[in-house]
């Protein structure tokens, strides 16, 4: 039988979280499903090598609403999908086959300073289609239990539709102690000797002012730990530089703009001294899971799922408090023993969102349903 998967979050290379959750769960089913097959769906060719139970088709770029309800749908019935799977909340209305979609996070609709920005039309889009495509999904796939009660709680979907699986580590993403590897990305990405490290977009609910801002108040007293952002350098990422060369860190600040995976994020990764993720709102939250499995010691946000993930492996902070982040940068950098404790604690940690528990369950849950559908 044939399981047909919207991968445009793949089509440019792997470099979101949805996308690194996709790519985990396609190199599973290779790896593991004789009997079935994969159709990928998306607007240009995915960058990738595939097995022989894998192919890809290339539905031509259009209007985003159109692609996803007609095109999209077309190509559902012409190429006989048995089972449907969207890594997005949307998919094709219209289609017979049974659809499984994944909802990772509602931020938009529950985060103030988004919810706000929505406007009225917006809202009601999400309101009335948002709530439309989670009822007539067969089965619901989110991040955690902290995204699976905002689910239940805006679109009053029952509990039992909605299957809570948690982002994967990519095989990658383990210490690194290839000197030369090491010293090839130190060059490439002009990272210094020692440095704190936050990997992400720039968005606000990201939070990376507060970041700085701790960073300023014990940067004196460290004087040897530079901070390095890796983002995108949009309009967020801009505003972020501005704002560092506002506070007088241009000369302790840098970016590296986007990390993408030929950069070996888990060099960087493992180079770093400590990552810092001071979100205010996560589905999941990857890079600090990341970053723990390649044995760097965490100071994370406590809020929404953010302990779900990172639990007592790192250091939780309260993200808007930047004394108490400040606090938790000191205690790591200045105790080299606390910080082996939890670089420790992190890889032991990291094990649990390995591929069999994460891409190896979203593969059971398909095969499952196409098993009931024969």
């Amino acid at each position: 039988m044939l399981i047909g998967v919207d991968a445009r979050e793949i089509q440019n290379g792997v470099i979101t979280g949805i996308g690194r959750s996709l790519a985990n769960f396609v190199n599973w089913f290779e790896k593991n499903e004789k009997n079935h097959k994969l159709m990928l769906f998306s607007e240009r060719k995915i960058p990738l090598c595939f097995d022989a139970n894998v192919n890809g088709v290339v539905i031509n770029k259009t209007l985003t609403f159109f692609w996803d309800q007609w095109k999209l749908l077309q190509a559902l019935v012409t190429h006989k999908i048995d089972l449907f799977y969207s890594p997005y909340y949307k998919f094709p209305l219209l289609t017979g086959c049974p659809v499984v979609n994944q909802i990772l996070d509602l931020m938009f609709l529950v985060f103030p300073p988004y919810r706000k920005d929505l406007g009225y039309y917006r809202k009601i889009y999400y309101a009335i289609l948002g709530k439309t495509f989670a009822k007539k999904s067969t089965s619901i796939i989110t991040d955690s239990e902290h995204a699976k009660k905002d689910i239940i709680k805006l679109w009053k979907i029952n509990p039992q539709k909605i299957i809570v699986i948690p982002l994967g580590l990519a095989d990658r993403y383990k210490p690194v102690n290839d000197k030369n590897l090491l010293n090839q990305v130190k060059s490439s990405m002009n990272l210094p000797e020692k440095f704190i490290l936050y990997l992400g977009n720039f968005k606000p609910h990201k939070n990376v002012t507060a970041l700085i801002n701790a960073y300023q108040i014990i940067e004196k007293k460290f004087t040897d730990y530079k901070l390095v952002l890796s983002g995108p350098l949009d309009e967020h990422g801009i505003k972020t530089k501005e704002y560092v060369t506002r506070q007088g860190l241009q000369n302790k600040v840098l970016f590296t703009d986007t990390v993408k995976e030929k950069d070996y994020p888990e060099a960087i990764l493992s180079m770093a001294d400590l990552f810092i993720f001071p979100s205010l709102y996560e589905g999941f939250g990857l890079p600090p899971l990341e970053a723990i499995a390649c044995g760097t010691p965490v100071v994370a946000s406590n809020h929404t799922s953010i302990p779900e993930v990172i639990g007592d492996a790192g250091i939780l902070v309260n993200p808007i408090n930047i004394g108490e982040l400040s606090s938790a940068i000191s205690s790591l950098l200045e105790n080299p023993e606390k910080r082996a404790l939890y670089s420790k604690k992190g890889l032991k940690r990291a094990e649990r969102f390995r591929e069999k528990n994460t891409a190896g369950k979203l593969y059971e849950h398909l095969i499952s349903i196409l098993e009931e559908i024969k």
